[in-house]
């Protein structure tokens, strides 16, 4: 069976889960990262626990939200530095790699591509049997690979 990684990148708190081709959650979670550390450290350790994730469940594609200047600038350097360091791993690992806007994502999902986090976790509750309680980022992550693996039955259909 295969398997997708989706990815809600940052330097703070990562999030990841891995859903089954059928659309089942495989594992999820988030790697949190303490800001007394460096920045090297701390991306370091997100991608080792990534390449973890990765191994552990034999993903071959994975999926990212693409970069984006939203209202929080103070976070949008770690994410950019969290991105760049997850697609070199992933990378090495000669993966499939996907990116999907925040809105496309959303839209996906729930069929607004303004829903709000709430709106989100209800859609994904209904969509996505969480087998334990997952904070924003794990979910965030859920909804990534949930939107991939809708958009590639598309291309599959579609012939591309």
């Amino acid at each position: 069976m295969s398997f997708v990684l989706g990815i809600d990148p940052g330097l703070a708190s990562t999030g990841f889960a891995v859903l089954a081709a059928d659309g089942r959650l495989v594992d999820c979670g988030t790697i949190k990262t303490q800001a007394r550390f460096t920045a090297g450290s701390r991306l370091l350790e997100i991608v080792e626990k990534l390449d973890e994730v990765v191994r552990k469940h034999g993903v071959r594609e994975a999926a990212l939200e693409e970069l984006f200047l939203g209202r929080n600038r103070t976070s949008f350097v770690g994410v950019a530095q969290a991105r760049g360091a997850i697609l070199a791993m992933l990378e090495s690992h000669l993966m499939f790699i996907a990116e999907y806007k925040p809105s496309l994502v959303k839209s996906v999902v729930t069929g607004y591509g303004a829903a709000d986090k709430r709106q989100m976790a209800r859609m994904l509750g209904a969509q996505v049997a969480l087998r334990k309680p997952a904070d924003d980022h794990a979910l965030d992550a859920v909804a990534i690979a949930l939107c991939h693996l809708r958009s590639r039955k598309l291309r599959v259909v579609a012939g591309t």
